[in-house]
């Protein structure tokens, strides 16, 4: 879940829906302790379930890390979550847990943020209501199909977030360094 992106002040809402959406942050907000590495410790079991450990006391088990602000990277805060989704833990900067601890972390958070970049478009043509790409990645050649063109986010301008009809992600880092073949296809899409 996460703290929600934005500044901490918020400015007065007219609408009673906003309004309540701001009682529940600021709800879910006072809930929350952001934790401090220096209290934390994370491993790896031998079913290679995550556990964070906190002051040395409260253990919490088989927890999924994830980034608070995953697109942004507007704050340094990685939120744990537990089976039901629900945020256990909120650790501020990661940066600075023990060795051990920052290694599994950043391995999982790897393996949880796995995203390709294009570097080249071969083609983009629809194909039974889906677009199907076919490029070229960091990480080889891909073919994969895009069902809708919410599915294909523009950051910055430049930047481009892909998720695919399997839930896998793809990104372009930045449009203008693309060659004006793939630029093209793109523009046809975004």
């Amino acid at each position: 879940m996460g703290v929600p992106e934005g500044p901490l002040v918020k400015e007065p809402k007219d609408n009673q829906a906003e309004a309540l959406a701001d009682a529940s942050w600021e709800a879910e907000l006072g809930r929350l302790e952001m934790i401090g590495p220096e209290r934390v410790r994370i491993w790896r079991d031998e079913f290679r379930r995550i556990h964070a450990e906190l002051d040395g006391e409260t253990e919490h088990a088989d927890v999924r890390p994830a980034r608070a602000f995953p697109i942004s990277g507007a704050a340094d805060l990685v939120s744990f979550l537990d089976h039901d989704d629900k945020e256990v833990l909120l650790l501020q900067n990661p940066g600075g847990l023990d060795p051990e601890s920052r290694r599994t972390l950043e391995e999982e958070i790897g393996r949880a943020y796995f995203v390709p970049k294009i570097t080249y478009v071969y083609d983009i043509e629809d194909s039974h209501g889906a677009a199907r790409w076919e490029v070229e990645t960091d990480r080889g050649y891909r073919v994969f199909d895009v069902r809708d063109r919410e599915d294909v986010r523009v950051l910055g301008g430049v930047r481009v977030l892909l998720q695919d009809a399997d839930g896998n992600r793809f990104e372009i880092e930045d449009l203008t360094l693309l060659d004006t073949h793939s630029r093209r296809l793109i523009d046809g899409e975004i």
